[in-house]
């Protein structure tokens, strides 16, 4: 074989072991990131701090729900409620009359808000726990939990009836 084809041969050995390597190692590293992320994740049957597999640490992945309360002539149901921090809660007017959810205590609605009902209706943010208006029947008010407490809150329209959210 001339020097010429031995050295042609050499190069392309010597590459083949670099590419190589190169594979190799771009596989380790793969199959590590995938490891570490099966570690780092819960399964949607997966509870947080349930640890199955005995390695890693699990992630509470909480998706906002939406609750509902129910309005009737005869109060709010339920009328205690427990959700988790960033819910929501959806108070719908199945009653024969109008209905204004808001935070205690009336008639200031200030337990939530830490502001008077003068001083923060209309809630044009939606954040003060207070509809800042009645809902009429067919209707419906939505309102998203960001503290956690129990809130307690009654209908300004009628103050005979109230209930609680709880929010952890």
């Amino acid at each position: 074989m001339n020097p010429a084809a031995k050295t042609i041969l050499s190069i392309a050995a010597i590459a083949v072991i670099v590419l190589g390597g190169w594979w190799l190692l771009a596989q380790k590293d793969t199959s590590q990131t995938e490891v570490e992320n099966q570690q780092n994740t819960t399964t949607p049957n997966q509870q947080e701090g349930d640890n199955n597999d005995g390695i890693g640490v699990n992630v509470d992945i909480s998706v906002p729900k939406t609750h509902e309360v129910v309005y009737t002539d005869a109060g709010y149901a339920p009328s205690t409620l427990t959700i988790k921090m960033g819910d929501t809660v959806r108070f719908k007017n199945d009653g024969s009359r109008a209905t204004w959810p808001a935070s205690a205590m009336h008639p200031t609605h200030m337990i939530y808000s830490g502001t008077s009902l003068q001083q923060h209706c209309p809630d044009n943010e939606n954040d003060d726990f207070d509809a800042c208006k009645n809902i009429d029947p067919g209707q419906s008010w939505d309102f998203t939990f960001k503290k956690t407490g129990e809130w307690a809150y009654h209908d300004h329209s009628n103050v005979g009836f109230f209930g609680k959210v709880i929010v952890q």
